[in-house]
């Protein structure tokens, strides 16, 4: 679309004035899986937003900042390029939030972005193991470019014990769900604004990492985007088929070192 029209960025624009609606509560099972149990041993998995459940926020926040200093030092000498989480994110109030920036009429020439943050919590029937915590942004840019898409990964982390058994494969769904939630219901925004033009954007999966690790999850989030595109392949109503708003028309990574 090349020189969007006034009245289509005054529909974004409007689209974008509210915050973006937050899926279940925290410490809810968002995604759950058997894993390998031993002998006699039930081995169940959740990854839920801000806490394990059944833990209270605090507990869980504890727990994996004990964790994630316990496997600071055997992460150092284990893995190339290692410089370390500092888990900023693990904080009491952790868990989902969406706002809105730059969308008042006092600020016409701004740009506006709603921003949708999480910290999922993986757990076992021990209690919390990892986190992942990102954001999925919605900026309008300008009249060629119309709307930036991201998936901006903040900080993910498993215990050391528990990693290469393919956990991170549940908070890769769980991101990318969240991110195809996010641009259906903006589109459906958009609808209901009146649009009817058809625009297709990149979505950038974009992350500070500090490990090759980290790298390899940013690429593992692509993997499984593509997967859910391949499988809804002529579906009209994918974010993936172009139709009225926005569609997935290209995604890169990122990874910022």
């Amino acid at each position: 679309m090349t020189k969007t029209p006034r009245k289509v960025l005054d529909i974004v624009r409007s689209a974008m004035a509210e915050p973006l609606h937050l899926p279940l509560s925290a410490g809810v099972p968002i995604y759950e899986y058997d894993g390998r149990p031993l002998i006699g041993a039930r081995d169940r998995w959740t990854v839920s937003i801000g806490t394990a459940p059944g833990w209270r926020t605090s507990e869980t926040c504890r727990a994996l900042k004990a964790k994630l200093k316990t496997a600071w030092r055997a992460d150092q000498k284990s893995e190339l390029g290692f410089s370390g989480l500092a888990g900023k994110t693990l904080t009491n109030s952790m868990g989902a939030s969406s706002v809105c920036k730059q969308n008042s009429p006092d600020e016409p020439y701004s740009a506006p972005a709603l921003r949708t943050y999480y910290v999922l919590v993986l757990s076992n029937q021990e209690g919390p193991v990892g986190f992942c915590a990102f954001a999925v942004n919605l900026e309008l840019i300008d009249r060629d470019e119309l709307v930036a898409f991201e998936i901006e990964v903040l900080e993910v982390f498993i215990e050391p014990t528990h990693r290469d058994r393919c956990h991170s494969h549940g908070f890769c769904e769980v991101v990318a769900q969240f991110a195809i939630n996010a641009l259906e219901e903006f589109n459906d925004r958009l609808y209901a604004g009146g649009a009817r033009f058809a625009e297709g954007v990149t979505l950038n999966i974009v992350g500070d990492v500090e490990s090759l690790s980290g790298e390899r999850f940013l690429l593992s989030i692509k993997k499984e985007l593509e997967r859910r595109e391949e499988d809804s392949r002529f579906d009209d109503a994918s974010p993936f088929e172009l139709s009225v708003g926005l569609c997935i028309e290209e995604i890169e990574v990122n990874p910022r070192w």
